[in-house]
């Protein structure tokens, strides 16, 4: 809904200012959370199965750095960037559980709701995600002779595409069947990651890395687009339950 629609709807149906408001509030007897709190909170919400599969996929992709030795550095840059478009798929799917499950109206009538939640889960997520990243590219660093924002570029790319078609199906469809759609999502650009690293294509060339420099930009760019999108979605959503 746009701004000047809502604008109008407001002057339209006016409602009178509550009365002893404060007084109301600070009477009733409910659970009271801090901010904090409810931050903290949501950190045990994430299922369990996000933590270890996260957990998992670094601690298998740093044993493969450092035990495979005989194995071209190359080969093991492409083999963990095809793996990272399922921690994407984590990501996404942990996003929209409320849509995959049918919650998203009853959440937006709680105290927290979808938005502060979706939000928060965000933040976290993202937090951790960077962690992962941050080990990851350094070990990769440490192995390779490339500079630390080529080794990230190369790495980061795959996970970025993944995000954006999954945040594309998240903002266009509306079934509970978009998990599946970007478990689809992940498993294409992973496989095609996994081809790319067996042919004979050079893609970590000299005089290819402004290629990759330019989809990594395009890529971030693309993701931040779609999740303002899908942020402005949820408000569209709380405004048609108030």
């Amino acid at each position: 809904m746009n701004r000047k629609l809502k604008i109008e709807l407001k002057s339209a149906f006016h409602t009178p200012t509550p009365k002893r408001k404060d007084e109301f509030l600070k009477n009733l007897d409910f659970p009271k959370t801090s901010n904090l709190d409810f931050i903290y909170n949501q950190v045990f919400y994430i299922r369990k199965r996000v933590w270890i599969s996260s957990s998992l996929i670094l601690i298998g992709a740093l044993l493969s750095l450092y035990l495979l030795t005989d194995i071209n550095s190359f080969s093991v840059l492409w083999s963990i960037s095809s793996i990272l478009p399922f921690i994407a798929l984590l990501f996404i799917t942990e996003v929209a559980r409320s849509k995959s499950y049918n919650m998203a109206e009853l959440e937006m009538s709680c105290k927290y709701n979808l938005l502060n939640i979706i939000l928060v889960r965000l933040g976290i997520l993202s937090g951790i995600h960077l962690v992962t990243f941050t080990i990851l590219i350094l070990a990769l660093f440490e192995k390779m002779e490339y500079g630390l924002i080529r080794v990230g570029i190369y790495l980061l790319v795959p996970f970025l595409l993944t995000c954006v078609l999954s945040l594309l199906v998240l903002n266009h469809f509306k079934t509970r069947e978009v998990t599946y759609i970007c478990g689809g999502i992940s498993c294409f650009v992973s496989i095609s990651s996994s081809i790319i690293s067996v042919s004979n294509v050079s893609l970590f060339a000299d005089q290819l890395f402004y290629v990759w420099g330019i989809a990594f930009c395009i890529l971030l760019v693309a993701v931040a687009i779609q999740t303002v999108k899908y942020i402005k979605k949820l408000e569209e959503l709380a405004w048609n339950l108030t």
